[in-house]
């Protein structure tokens, strides 16, 4: 999946290369992004660990910064995760913000299973 178009304050800028511009790809586990309005669309993957979180903490930060209210997450491409995920979603909820859970793996629904603050946050976010 490649990175779609979004505010160059959440997004990497364009940078040209031999045959236009184009855009860097994000770090790690983020694997698209997309701002309307106030909602904040995210695809990742892969695994999402303490160490590899980081990037998706800091864009939550700064997307929370940036007034975004609503986090829309597609997380069918993750294939191992741990509290790290779980902690970059919790702190997306403080402050009154919304999370939509729009589609979730096999191990990020196991992790949310197995956390007493994940099945509070499965419970809101899927409903």
């Amino acid at each position: 999946m490649n990175t779609t178009a979004s505010p160059s304050h959440i997004l990497p800028i364009p940078i040209r290369t031999g045959r236009g511009v184009t855009r860097r790809p994000l770090p790690g586990v983020v694997a698209a992004c997309r701002a309307e309005g106030s909602t904040l669309s995210i695809a990742v993957q892969g695994e999402i660990d303490h160490f590899t979180a980081a990037p998706l903490s800091a864009l939550l930060t700064s997307a929370a910064a940036f007034g975004h209210t609503r986090l829309v997450v597609d997380a069918s491409r993750v294939t191992f995760c741990d509290s790290g995920f779980l902690n970059a979603l919790l702190a997306w909820r403080r402050g009154g913000r919304r999370l939509i859970l729009a589609a979730a793996s096999a191990a990020v629904k196991r992790l949310l299973r197995a956390s007493r603050s994940g099945k509070l946050l499965m419970e809101e976010a899927l409903r």
